[in-house]
């Protein structure tokens, strides 16, 4: 957390309940994004968190350029996986579909968190075996989120059945897919998405 001399003297802050409110999101993503270090933040004499409107500014904007970028038909992907050629592998394969998607990519779930409240994908595409927060907390986390407008969620794992249901902790609605990813079944999912959407 930054001290108040590290900003411009002339920003003003604001709490952590009115930075949620102009963000769109709830003040658990607050937090963690403050934590992540995606915003900026100090605390009072007092203990109480306050967040520099520059740095709230600058997610809008980026918020707005992302939104610029789509034509406002396009579906939302959020992939959320930590090997890097199987996110080279899904990136190709989604950019030749020849659907209107736009793909947001997270390398973890830190990351995907992150990028979904940024983001708020229309689907969320997730491996569970990650380091740090594997994809069991993060789809916990997701769905304790209102603000993201409950994503279709899409689990791609390598781990077999009896080890995904050992944990207990997936909810039911979310479909569950099995490395090597079946491609041609997510193309199918996704334009069911496509179509819920439209």
């Amino acid at each position: 957390m930054d001290s108040l001399h590290d900003g411009d003297v002339n920003d003003t802050f604001v709490t952590t309940s009115k930075a949620a409110r102009l963000l769109g999101v709830s003040q658990r993503t607050i937090h963690y994004w403050m934590d992540r270090g995606v915003i900026k933040s100090w605390k009072t004499v007092g203990g109480h968190c306050r967040i520099p409107m520059s740095s709230i500014n600058r997610l809008l904007a980026k918020r707005r350029e992302e939104l610029s970028e789509s034509d406002g038909s396009q579906l939302t992907i959020l992939l959320v996986e930590d090997d890097i050629e199987l996110r080279t592998i899904a990136r190709e394969v989604i950019a030749n579909w020849g659907l209107p998607v736009r793909l947001i990519v997270a390398e973890d779930g830190f990351d995907g968190l992150i990028q979904a409240g940024l983001n708020k994908p229309d689907v969320i595409i997730a491996d569970l075996m990650m380091p740090a927060m594997d994809g069991f907390q993060m789809i916990q986390k997701l769905q304790g989120a209102p603000e993201l407008n409950h994503p279709r969620i899409i689990v791609v794992t390598g781990m077999e059945p009896e080890a995904v249901a050992a944990q207990g902790t997936l909810p039911p609605e979310i479909d569950i897919l099995y490395k090597p990813t079946p491609y041609p079944h997510l193309k199918a999912m996704v334009q069911e998405a496509l179509k819920h959407r439209g």
